[in-house]
């Protein structure tokens, strides 16, 4: 069941693949939204449903009672809060800036710290789940906060994340933290199919013998998607990115060197973007794996 709320005055910063059905769960949900993204046309289908664009993160976050941010990685988090004409130097004390961006629990520990130097409070609450699941309102959420802070953010996070999967997981920081080991097990579980696939192809085994081996096996048991990462055909659309995970798995590496198996996932993930395919789905890594030379 989703929490009732207030109607909120929300700025919503970083409209990609992810953060643009996130924001318009809050446009529908009858909020006042302003929203603001670096390139302005992905704004545009947000404004003419009803959203205000704003020129800058300060002028975004202007008067909202609550700001979401939804960035690449922690420079541009850094940037959107901390630089020129950013959030801190335009939100009012009191405003609650709700973090859905991956940028590891150092850095989240370090923007609530730079945060409260302006009388703002700070929750890390990163999301699991690809586009369709941000479209439906079902993704899963890991909240790192203060417990009043997280409590003030839940009506918003249940807007785009199912109610059984959003958790308070601890203080600030243990939402990234949850995310990173999450990804971690993602990670693995693409480059061991892909190592599946590449021995298997080597030793000529068909492909329907070793789909139904991998699906019926421990990783089809664990990972659902397994199925449809063995099917053939050409690539879906991305949600989730080989550019997204590598940098996932850096950040894992980066809170913990002594991860042999994260860091050659992470070469992975390095080679095939240096391959030209950084922003294809996850679900495809396997296959470019058996087929890379």
């Amino acid at each position: 069941m989703r929490s009732e709320s207030r109607r909120l005055r929300v700025a919503f910063l970083g409209l990609g693949r992810m953060g643009t059905p996130m924001a318009r769960h809050v446009l529908k949900a009858g909020h006042d939204l302003t929203v603001w993204n670096r390139t302005r046309g992905k704004a545009d289908a947000l404004a003419a449903d009803g959203a205000t664009v704003a020129p800058m993160p300060a002028a975004a976050a202007r008067g909202r009672d609550v700001v979401v941010l939804m960035l690449a990685d922690p420079e541009a988090v850094e940037q959107v809060l901390l630089g020129p004409d950013g959030v801190a130097s335009g939100a009012e004390p009191d405003t609650l800036v709700v973090d859905g961006s991956t940028i590891g629990p150092d850095a989240s520990r370090r923007m609530a710290t730079r945060l409260r130097e302006h009388r703002l409070r700070y929750v890390d609450a990163p999301v699991y789940g690809s586009v369709g699941p941000a479209t439906e309102g079902t993704l899963g959420v890991l909240a790192g906060g203060e417990e009043a802070d997280v409590a003030a953010a839940r009506p918003l996070l249940e807007l785009w994340g199912d109610p059984e999967k959003v958790r308070h997981v601890g203080p600030v920081g243990a939402g990234s933290a949850a995310k990173l080991v999450r990804n971690l097990t993602l990670g693995l579980a693409l480059a061991g199919i892909g190592d599946a696939l590449r021995l298997a192809a080597t030793l000529d085994l068909p492909p329907d013998v070793v789909g139904e081996l991998i699906a019926a096996g421990p990783l089809g048991a664990a990972f659902p998607p397994v199925r449809q990462i063995l099917a053939s055909g050409p690539p879906e659309a991305a949600g989730f990115t080989v550019d997204m995970l590598t940098k996932d798995l850096r950040l894992c590496l980066a809170a913990e060197p002594r991860l042999p198996l994260v860091d050659a996932a992470r070469k992975v993930g390095e080679a095939a973007h240096a391959a030209g395919h950084g922003q294809d789905d996850t679900r495809a890594l396997p296959r470019w794996m058996r087929d890379a030379s």
